[in-house]
């Protein structure tokens, strides 16, 4: 068996793409494009032009305040079609605000609109998205069980497993009942000289603390204004829940 060697493949090669060539005149497959004056006129199919021009139709817009994870709560403007939110702009309204002594706003706010507000319809309709009440596993068979607690006025720990227990699906009924439940006992739980007594022998509160509790059990609750929570409430709700007890 005769061997190939590399340089005599690329001569073979050469010559045979050679004699192909002198076969045929020289780009002899290539044809001329004919000339189209007007392409709107020769081409039949033009449904990509609805398509393209379908893309921004919408049926309704309103105006909403954003705070996907911060409290700058802009107001934006979301395009709706068939119920669902297909876009997100800005609402270029800052201008046109006014307050109560008729003081306007400046335009050079526009456009107000970051990253995270352009794809929170993404969020909304999101698969990780929660879409109805849910209570961790431990806590609301703490609920159910009456509530126990130890000499100290601490809950049992098999009941306040975070992070490795599950979370179940509740009613809306269940959750508000389950919220209302809890503050109140953990309000009344901590009124009083009782109460002042239970977090003295926990020893993990500074004492000046307790006293400037001055025996409301309300003053135990935590009522943090997060971010998150910040936009559902509209900034300022957590601090009024929180102000009212």
């Amino acid at each position: 068996m005769n061997e190939i060697t590399r340089r005599k493949f690329l001569s073979m090669s050469l010559a045979s793409i050679g004699g192909l060539a002198l076969s045929e005149p020289l780009l002899a497959n290539l044809q001329f494009i004919p000339e189209i004056d007007n392409p709107l006129d020769f081409y039949p199919d033009r449904d990509w032009e609805k398509i393209y021009r379908d893309q921004f139709k919408y049926d309704d817009t309103f105006h909403f305040l954003c705070a996907p994870n911060d409290t700058h709560n802009c107001l934006l403007k979301a395009y709706v079609k068939n119920n669902i939110i297909t876009r997100i702009g800005p609402s270029y309204g800052y201008g046109k605000a006014k307050d109560v002594y008729g003081n306007q706003s400046s335009s050079r706010w526009e456009p107000r609109l970051c990253q995270k507000g352009l794809a929170l319809n993404r969020r909304i309709y999101g698969p990780r998205r929660v879409k109805y009440p849910m209570v961790r596993e431990g806590f609301k068979k703490w609920v159910e069980a009456g509530f126990p607690r130890g000499d100290d006025g601490r809950p049992p720990e098999k009941y306040f497993q975070r992070g490795k227990e599950n979370f179940v699906r509740v009613s809306w009924d269940e959750v508000f009942d389950i919220a209302a439940k809890a503050m109140t006992n953990i309000a009344a739980t901590y009124s009083g000289k009782k109460g002042k007594r239970l977090l003295k022998k926990q020893g993990i509160y500074d004492p000046d603390s307790i006293e400037a509790m001055k025996g409301a059990g309300t003053q135990t609750l935590k009522f943090r204004g997060g971010m998150p929570m910040l936009g559902i409430t509209r900034v300022f709700g957590m601090y009024r829940v929180a102000n009212s007890m």
